[in-house]
């Protein structure tokens, strides 16, 4: 199940890159990300994508839920940091689930939550 945590990473450099092209081809476009208290599907959340503020990220505490052949669940911690003080409610510590499908031979995040651990 390496390829799932290679799926995970490439859905934060996305982010950190700021490049939704690439976040779409990690993310389905109607999962559903609870991400900072708000809800939204994969392509609204892509939108937002290039004024997405994070400089670095470390994951941590990987570790596989749930699995069966058409999916995957994942939890893990993430720290992350902010290139411009302004964007400080982005940077921390989450804890993060998302869950993988399989949809027609692609791995696709279908559904991501985050929880602040903490105080930025």
């Amino acid at each position: 199940m390496a390829y799932i945590y290679e799926l995970e990473v490439r859905m934060w450099e996305a982010a950190k890159h700021r490049d939704p092209e690439a976040f779409l081809e990690v993310v389905s476009p109607d999962a559903v990300m609870v991400c900072g208290g708000q809800c939204c599907t994969g392509a609204e959340y892509a939108r937002i994508i290039p004024e997405f503020d994070c400089a670095s990220f470390i994951l941590e505490q990987f570790e596989i839920v749930n699995q069966d052949v058409d999916s995957v669940q994942v939890h893990y911690v993430v720290h992350t940091q902010v290139s411009d003080p302004a964007n400080q409610e982005l940077a921390g510590t989450f804890r993060v689930t998302t869950t993988w499908r399989n949809i027609e031979g692609n791995w696709k995040a279908v559904f991501n939550m985050d929880h602040r651990i903490g105080r930025p």
